[in-house]
């Protein structure tokens, strides 16, 4: 292990003890007394570090680093005795599993990092009596079990960092007065609290852009606190009409309201209406909030008594911000949009699934071409049923899409939705592409009636196509890019390698079809002109009408998926599209 306590002035390393043996406790030294920076690292038997340890008196420590060993405990650090606020305590990369209540009391300090530890536990009042500017819980992965009082009792907590945790729910007590809020990557964490719990913040770094949505509509993420909010801003503008000098106990005796009376209860009763109470602590380096008032009901106060006295959420900083694919109000955006996809959608369904039962019940022959047709349809009834659930999905939440938005992508539901529509994109491209391919075999080779495309052949084929489609259309479900990252669920998602290999295949395979479809047409009416040249014939008058038919439906197909394919090529190359 090694363990050094540098002094800055002379810049003399001091080591203290090697300890090969954990709970052996580390010798001190006179010359300690004056170190500035105490730094413990790469020592992974060490496992506990006993409290006496840190009781000596250290009048200059500034920093305390403890980084990389095996300390499965928290340090004792609450009979540190120094003579001014410590800039930072580092404990990053250790073992600590649990933080005990007031395992972390009388501490003072600018910075508290527990980064990529092991924690699982954090218990009620966990920092209760320490003063911390900055707390940072960032990858301690397993930290689920987070007491909703943990931070009870801490103060002057401006900045906190909860990413990459699997807390499922945040805790208000004790964060109601910072600055900057960091739950990043912790997609466990999804319904987030009224923004009026916080009174001072400025910055929220989140997992979801519907979460900054509530900044946006506090009226539509939580209309009860909206409510008691603006209740209690109308009572407060009330009080505040009387004269500067009316004091709060006249206040008191003409009104009783219980949250008014909470607020101005905690002022001296001889205190002007015109003072402020929103004050903040600067010493050097160390800025704190001093400590404010708070309402016996929990509501918190937004700036000063009277004034401006709430607070304009639009103005804080959140990411990532909702975007056209990751909307706040409305899934689909407007009635504009709303009327067609119903339209299209109940067409789709109802047309494809009439051309299903129609040729799989026909008591005619079944022919290559209608075997053909009835793939087509199948897969656009995929794509149909996946616009009809979106359309249903918009239906229910408008107006407030963002409340509706985690449980929607983040379920079953999009999941279906999103393999429908790869599926029944994939599917219809190949299908497309082999019925184009069997038109230009068919005119190009008109006199061989042998050499057409046989049933059996054609179900061989068909058959590796839809092993194609379901392979695509599955792997964003074994983690392979995601369903959930768009509201549409469709697999947009550009993380790793093999998120954009399966982007890049998808657009490779319609760019592909699209250019095999086009020489194929080209060449099958270059064909039948110079047929017509030498004396057209019944049947390359038949074959015309077919191809025309043919093309207009695979160009209108394409004309479909050309936006999805514009869409997946600003994914492909990490651009952002805003509405």
């Amino acid at each position: 292990m090694n363990c050094e306590f540098t002094n800055n002035e002379t810049n003399v390393p001091h080591v203290l003890a090697s300890v090969e043996n954990s709970h052996i406790p580390l010798r001190k030294n006179p010359q300690e007394l004056a170190t500035r920076v105490g730094y413990i690292h790469r020592a992974p038997k060490l496992l506990k570090i006993q409290p006496e340890v840190f009781s000596a008196y250290l009048p200059k420590l500034k920093i305390l680093r403890i980084v990389n060993t095996g300390l499965e405990e928290m340090p004792n650090l609450n009979g540190l005795n120094t003579s001014s606020v410590l800039h930072m305590i580092d404990l990053e990369h250790n073992r600590i599993q649990r933080i005990s209540s007031r395992q972390v009391s009388r501490v003072k300090a600018e910075q508290l990092l527990l980064n990529y530890n092991d924690l699982q536990l954090v218990e009620e009042a966990a920092f209760g009596g320490s003063e911390i500017a900055k707390l940072s819980l960032k990858g301690n992965f397993r930290l689920k079990n987070l007491h909703v009082r943990a931070f009870h009792g801490l103060q002057s907590l401006r900045y906190i960092d909860l990413s990459s945790t699997a807390i499922i729910s945040l805790p208000l007590e004790g964060l109601r007065e910072i600055d900057v809020l960091k739950v990043q990557d912790t997609e466990s964490l999804k319904v987030f609290p009224s923004v009026y719990n916080f009174k001072y913040i400025k910055e929220a770094w989140l997992t979801y852009p519907y979460h900054c949505c509530a900044f946006k509509f506090p009226h539509t993420h939580n209309p009860w606190e909206y409510e008691r909010h603006n209740r209690f801003v109308k009572q407060m503008k009330q009080a505040c009409g009387a004269a500067k000098n009316t004091t709060f106990s006249n206040v008191l005796q003409e009104n009783n309201d219980p949250s008014l009376r909470a607020l101005l209860r905690w002022m001296p009763l001889n205190t002007s209406l015109g003072e402020s109470d929103s004050e903040e602590q600067w010493n050097g380096d160390e800025v704190f909030h001093n400590s404010t008032m708070n309402l016996n009901n929990g509501f918190p106060v937004t700036t000063a008594v009277c004034g401006e006295i709430y607070r304009n959420y639009h103005e804080v900083k959140c990411h990532p911000e909702p975007d056209a694919f990751n909307p706040c109000e409305d899934l689909m955006g407007n009635w504009a949009l709303r009327i067609p996809v119903w339209f299209i959608s109940l067409s789709a369904v109802i047309g494809n699934l009439f051309v299903v039962i129609v040729i799989s019940t026909s008591h005619f022959r079944l022919t290559v071409s209608k075997f053909l047709m009835c793939n087509l349809a199948v897969a656009d009834l995929c794509i149909g049923i996946h616009l009809l659930l979106i359309a249903v999905v918009d239906a229910c939440s408008i107006r407030a899409y963002f409340n509706y938005a985690i449980d929607w992508q983040e379920g079953n539901g999009c999941r279906v939705a999103g393999t429908l529509t790869i599926f029944g994109n994939v599917l219809s491209v190949y299908t497309l592409a082999v019925i184009t391919t069997e038109r230009w075999y068919t005119i190009t080779w008109a006199i061989h009636l042998n050499k057409r495309l046989k049933l059996r052949t054609a179900v061989r084929v068909m058959i590796a196509g839809w092993i194609c489609a379901l392979f695509m259309a599955c792997l964003p479900l074994l983690g392979i890019s995601s369903y959930s990252k768009t509201s549409i669920c469709l697999p947009l998602e550009n993380k790793g390698k093999a998120d954009t290999i399966y982007l890049s295949t998808l657009l490779a395979f319609n760019a592909i079809a699209f250019a095999l479809i086009c020489v194929c047409y080209g060449s099958m009416y270059k064909s039948i002109r110079e047929g017509g040249h030498t004396g057209s014939t019944t049947s390359v008058r038949s074959d015309l009408t077919v191809a025309k038919r043919m093309a207009l439906l695979v160009f209108t197909d394409f004309a479909c998926w050309a936006p999805i394919a514009f869409f997946s090529t600003t994914a492909l190359f990490g651009m952002c599209v805003k509405a």
